[in-house]
């Protein structure tokens, strides 16, 4: 076990907090940065269940691509179930974007936007893929009303897609409007 002097607690505590800041710092700025400058699309999706006893309130998001038929799709070789695979999207009608293509390591040289999902399996005419936008926080109230909004027209998500195929919720939309923006800070 080492053992610091008292001199030393202060220095090394202070150290210890600024390394803790700049990570979560870090983390902000990233975020924001994609949000602000990353590639836009709209996904279509249905809410679920907006509150977790443990979690807080949230909405869960049921994307459309997460099952997509084969043969709407080109796919090489996939990975197995449980392995990383990237969609890659083009926009389609109602300004909600289609998966196009599935690659299992990341394109070299994408023509269209990529999004990062982890693919759960091949079931029939259809693959089955798991993106981890799936969740969205909410304030209570805000929860609740998304929770009244599912049922009344066609919901969805809009997205910041970082070129390494990440994302981050931008927003949801109704009918075609945006009903709520992410802000920034």
């Amino acid at each position: 076990m080492i053992r610091l002097s008292r001199k030393m607690i202060l220095p090394a505590a202070l150290l210890a907090a600024l390394f803790q800041t700049g990570t979560v710092g870090k983390m902000v700025v990233e975020r924001n940065t994609l949000l602000r400058e990353g590639t836009e699309v709209w996904l279509e999706t249905g809410f679920v269940d907006p509150r977790d006893l443990f979690r807080g309130h949230y909405v869960t998001l049921r994307l459309a691509i997460s099952q997509i038929e084969k043969a709407n799709v080109e796919a090489a070789e996939l990975p197995g179930p449980g392995q990383p695979v990237w969609a890659e999207l083009a926009q389609g009608e109602n300004r909600f974007w289609q998966v196009t293509r599935l690659h299992a390591a990341p394109p070299d040289a994408p023509q269209s936007p990529v999004l990062r999902g982890t693919l759960t399996g091949s079931h029939g005419d259809s693959y089955w893929i798991d993106f981890p936008v799936d969740r969205y926080f909410a304030p209570k109230a805000e929860a609740l009303e998304f929770e009244a909004l599912r049922q009344d027209g066609k919901l969805g998500v809009v997205l910041a897609l970082a070129p390494d195929g990440s994302a981050a919720i931008k927003g949801l939309t109704m009918a075609g409007d945006v009903i709520y923006s992410e802000p920034l800070y």
